[in-house]
Parts: C-alpha cells; sequence; structure tokens
C-alpha cells in the first residue's frame, strides 16, 4: 500500500538525498525479490538462484536496472547537494545534542 507523502522538495536537503536512495533501495530489493518468485516459480532453489546471483555478479559487463537508478539517484542528489548552499543545509542538520558548528 502507497503512503502519500508532501512533495520531496518539502524536505530539507539531506532528507531529500536519504529518502531518494532509500526509495532507490527498496525499488532494488523489491525487483529482486520479483526476478526470485519467478525463478521459484520455473524449479530453481534459493541455493541456485544465489550461485547464479554470484556468477553473474563477477562479470564486470552487468549493470542491473536496480542498480544503475540507485547510481542515478545517487549522482542527482550529490549535484543538488553540491549545487546548494553547503553551509545553510549543514546548520539545518540537527545532530542530536551535538552544537551547529
Amino acid at each position: 500500500m502507497a503512503r502519500k507523502r508532501k512533495d520531496d522538495r518539502d524536505f530539507p536537503l539531506h532528507i531529500q538525498i536519504g529518502l531518494n536512495v532509500f526509495e532507490m533501495a527498496d525499488l532494488c530489493r523489491r525487483e529482486n525479490n520479483a526476478l526470485r518468485s519467478i525463478l521459484r516459480k520455473q524449479g530453481l532453489s534459493d541455493v541456485a538462484i544465489q550461485s547464479r546471483v554470484k556468477r553473474l555478479l563477477k562479470k564486470p559487463e552487468l549493470d542491473e536496472s536496480g542498480a544503475q537508478a540507485l547510481r542515478r539517484v545517487s549522482e542527482e542528489s550529490l549535484k543538488r547537494f553540491l549545487d546548494s548552499d553547503a553551509q545553510e543545509v549543514l546548520a539545518k542538520i540537527d545532530l542530536k545534542g551535538h552544537p551547529v558548528q
């Protein structure tokens, strides 16, 4: 069930970056679970699936769509952070008991 939340731009930049990374990691997890489910229905065991995954991940030319999405959102977040006023962003971060530097 998708939960409605306010627009990402309404959050401070460090929260936006965290949300974007979390969403992409969750997308990767859901994609992985769906693919594993398909392979189980085709008769592969979890051990066989894991063995094939490990073998494929050793190949440098393999770039999964979930990994591409995570890389993209990380690069976009970094660009947005670098384009922002770093001192202003850092001043807004609550470090839980640590003084603002």
